[in-house]
């Protein structure tokens, strides 16, 4: 089996996507689930512009981070264009980051 690394990945979403993330939503948070069971997903959420001010705000979402575990940067692509998020067109994968590093705390402290 390859050695396998820590990757965090920032996908920004088009500009107008709301609704689609919205709708894609329950398929999204599936795939993610079971890429933490088997796990290659660390950590997932939302990319916000800001804080919202009282918990009764929405978030205003403007892309998405996860951390994925892989054995190498083409792996975690494979991965990403796996989601509904990419395949309905949310997430601007052109200008995805993948960036390596070293996870050092895996659960709550």
């Amino acid at each position: 089996m390859s050695e396998m690394y820590d990757f965090l990945v920032m996908i920004p979403d088009y500009p107008g996507m709301e609704e689609e993330r919205q709708s894609g939503e329950k398929a999204h948070i599936a795939h993610l689930k079971d890429l933490v069971q088997s796990g290659v997903v660390v950590m997932s959420g939302p990319t916000l512009r800001q804080h919202p001010s009282d918990e009764l705000e929405p978030l205003d979402i403007n892309g998405s981070s996860v951390l994925v575990r892989a054995s190498s940067e083409e792996e975690v692509r494979a991965h990403i264009n796996e989601d509904i998020y990419a395949k309905m067109g949310v997430w601007d994968i052109e200008r995805l980051t993948v960036t390596p590093i070293k996870c050092v705390v895996r659960k709550p402290l």
